[in-house]
């Protein structure tokens, strides 16, 4: 089973609306309300750069086939800083280390390719297992921190 990273397309339009506007995916991505299909396009259609948009997504694939997503956002180019998100999307790839590669590729391609030096996540306190994720992909406890009035532990990995 090969994991892999890849840009997004505009075919995976379609596959990108079934996953934002999937109510369980919501309590770990601050979505409230659902996405159109205008809104998904238009995003599927922008630049996808950091410089650009501060932000940037690549799909996680599983054998070439579309399993989940992986993001960069809030790009600080002054700080080579990002903030760090990953979704796989179906709870029967879920706990099976595929999210755990997804990450340290990114983690890569940061490091020699998109010259990002500092990471960070905020996980809700509750999800055990994004926590466990991040902790085993090296990332460190800060501090806690309020997001959207919700408690969430804010960390960091540093490549410097």
């Amino acid at each position: 089973m090969l994991v892999s990273l890849r840009e997004i397309q505009f075919t995976d339009v379609d596959l990108l609306l079934k996953w934002e506007n999937n109510p369980d995916n919501w309590q770990i991505s601050d979505t409230v309300a659902p996405f159109s299909r205008k809104q998904i396009e238009g995003f599927v259609n922008q630049q996808q750069s950091l410089k650009d948009n501060t932000q940037q997504r690549f799909i996680v694939c599983l054998d070439g086939q579309p399993i989940g997503c992986i993001d960069l956002f809030e790009y600080d180019e002054s700080a080579s800083k990002a903030g760090v998100g990953v979704l796989i999307a179906q709870k029967k790839d879920r706990n099976k280390g595929y999210a755990s590669v997804a990450l340290n590729l990114l983690i890569d391609k940061c490091r020699n390719e998109l010259n990002v030096v500092h990471l960070f996540c905020n996980i809700y306190k509750e999800n055990k297992t994004s926590i466990r994720l991040f902790e085993n992909c090296g990332f460190q406890f800060v501090d806690e921190r309020k997001l959207d009035g919700k408690p969430v532990n804010y960390y960091e990995l540093k490549n410097d």
